[in-house]
């Protein structure tokens, strides 16, 4: 089966977090479920959803 990745276009905005650097933002994929986390220093990282980290 060839698992088709997900671009993550569609996101919803979950809020933020305080940090010592300033602020982590949260946004969902509304596709995949996965969580995007962007760090102050315009870093991305990705969690998985649900439905991305079964099959």
């Amino acid at each position: 089966m060839g698992s088709r990745e997900c671009a993550h276009e569609d996101l919803e905005f979950l809020g933020s977090q305080r940090t010592d650097e300033g602020e982590n933002k949260y946004f969902r994929c509304r596709r995949c479920g996965g969580v995007i986390v962007v760090t102050p220093q315009m870093k991305a990282y990705h969690i998985p959803g649900r439905e991305e980290s079964t099959g």
